[in-house]
């Protein structure tokens, strides 16, 4: 018999068993592995030895209508053996052996709220702790579906490497449960959504600093996965999930219910994973009993990256292209096996030589020539800093402007005059809002009328040339700033004012500028083709 080594105990106090005459009384000694009552401190024979494993089972009995622990029991030659003692103790008891070991009567515990999600055997339930309200994912696994195929053996082995599994980026499993007719494993609860929700949504952008972020926490993720002999053999946007919303810091992996260990004799479900992540070792095995490496899984890492850089933001998103595009899971499957990556598109939007550089070596054939989660970490791609491209696209809007509206629609003066005005208020308004040059519905019919406006060589303006021109701006100025929105007719200068003036030019270029200066472009132009007309009219007289 292995001798027990008290030295490792974790906690320990004393319980009783009532009996019709006398009770019994018990020195506790929790370890790491077995839970030991003795009837003299630190027996090496003691009389109830129970080993923390999945086959074995601890029942509570609770206050009345409270989570509060009065006893705990278990099966000892074929009955149920209670055993009291403090509170405190209990508790601290069933926090320390929490998912390591079956319990019961889990509605003494633990509070359903709704349904987050169903699967082909599996619910999963938003629940409630009793002691402290605190918030956790039910998954309730039926046994009616373990029942063949290995199921026990698989949702047991999914158990298993999750109680092995201690790192801030993989779901932690809290506490087992086991009822009548289900399992229930209650996991860490994930309130944001999964990187493949988020990928999906229109509105949702990822910089590429963001990217280096989610990148560099799965490949942390990964890398310590591996060195604990675990390869996870499912990884995919679907199994990528946030805790928070909006915090990528809160990055989780999940689902092992298809990661095996690495040193089994025979891999449970040698060919698995999901087409379009799948490495090709796998996709293409024939032999069942060959096996593979953790190296299967910086496969999978690559394919995320690469999606993520053709969506990182919408200005670029290629238009939903996958690196194995097919219609169905078949088509998927054959160019998963054939594995000939093309990673032009990339380049056409604008990814990082660095970023293109990982994904390349992530995505190796050859899984010897494939870089690992550990080395990928040093990657020069991780030391990089990357701008944000909605700051260099804002800087483009202003400083580029559109060649159509600068040579064909306003007077060049006029026109120099609002767009240094535009330019002021885009330094000013940079955090509120962006500000664009408008750009005229119908640039073909506009340009033709321009055409035949005035100009030296066509010395008869059109009637409508102002009617057109101030009526199609004012449809955009009113989407530009506010201030341009507060136009006022008592600020409408009058052209006697013009006129009458002994400097006319001068006053002209005054009025101009007062009237852009006070964000009223539209009377700006107003004015000014109004002058041009006049201006016209008296060379026409005086000819």
């Amino acid at each position: 018999m292995q001798q027990i080594n008290y030295d490792q105990v974790l906690l320990t106090f004393q319980c009783s068993r009532k009996h019709l005459v006398i009770d019994s009384k018990y020195y506790v000694y929790l370890l790491p592995k077995a839970l030991i009552l003795s009837s003299n401190p630190k027996q090496q024979n003691p009389k109830y030895n129970v080993q923390l494993s999945l086959t074995s089972k601890i029942h509570w009995i609770t206050k009345s209508k409270s989570p509060i622990i009065e006893q705990f029991g278990f099966q000892y030659k074929d009955e149920i053996k209670f055993f009291s003692a403090p509170t405190k103790d209990l508790q601290q008891l069933k926090d320390l052996m929490q998912g390591q070991i079956m319990y019961k009567d889990i509605s003494d515990f633990y509070t359903p709220i709704y349904m987050l999600g169903k699967g082909g055997s599996s619910k999963v339930y938003l629940v409630t702790k009793k002691y402290d309200q605190s918030q956790f994912a039910s998954k309730c696994v039926d046994k009616r579906y373990l029942q063949e195929d290995g199921g026990y053996n698989a949702l047991f082995n999914e158990i298993q490497l999750m109680q092995r599994l201690k790192h801030d980026n993989i779901i932690q499993l809290i506490d087992l449960y086991e009822g009548e007719n289900t399992f229930y494993m209650i996991l860490e609860y994930l309130e944001g959504k999964s990187l493949h929700e988020l990928l999906n949504q229109r509105q949702s952008i990822f910089e590429q600093e963001q990217i280096q972020i989610i990148i560099k926490l799965i490949l942390q993720a990964i890398d310590y996965m591996h060195s604990q002999g675990i390869m996870h053999r499912d990884l995919k946007p679907e199994n990528i999930m946030f805790k928070q919303t909006n915090k990528i810091s809160t990055l989780k992996i999940v689902d092992f219910g298809l990661a095996t260990h690495q040193n089994v004799d025979v891999f449970p479900f040698p060919k698995c994973g999901t087409p379009g992540y799948v490495a090709p070792e796998i996709a293409n095995l024939k032999d069942l009993t060959q096996k593979y490496t953790a190296i299967c899984d910086e496969f999978s890492v690559g394919c995320i990256f690469y999606k993520l850089q053709l969506k990182y933001l919408p200005l670029y998103r290629c238009t939903g292209k996958e690196l194995f595009p097919g219609s169905d899971y078949q088509e998927i499957l054959r160019l998963n096996k054939k594995c000939n990556i093309v990673l032009d598109s990339l380049t056409i939007y604008k990814t990082p030589a660095e970023a293109i550089d990982l994904i390349t070596q992530l995505l190796k054939l050859n899984p010897k020539e494939r870089i690992t989660a550990q080395n990928a970490l040093l990657h020069p791609y991780f030391s990089q800093k990357y701008e944000s491209r909605k700051i260099k696209f804002q800087q483009s809007n202003v400083t580029k402007q559109n060649p159509m509206f600068q040579t064909q629609n306003f007077n060049t003066k006029v026109v120099n005059l609002i767009l240094q005005k535009f330019e002021e208020e885009i330094v000013e308004e940079e955090n509120t809002k962006q500000l664009s040059i408008p750009v005229m519905q119908n640039m073909k019919s506009f340009g033709q009328i321009q055409q035949n406006a005035y100009s030296p060589q066509n010395p008869q303006p059109r009637k409508n040339m102002k009617k057109f021109q101030t009526s199609e701006f004012d449809q955009y100025t009113q989407t530009i700033s506010p201030q341009l929105n507060n136009f006022k007719p008592s600020l409408i200068m009058n052209c006697d004012t013009f006129t009458n003036s002994p400097n006319p030019d001068k006053t002209a270029q005054t009025t101009r500028n007062t009237l852009v200066n006070k964000g009223q472009a539209t009377e700006a132009i107003n004015f000014m083709y109004k002058i041009e007309e006049e201006q016209e009219e008296d060379k026409g007289i005086q000819k």
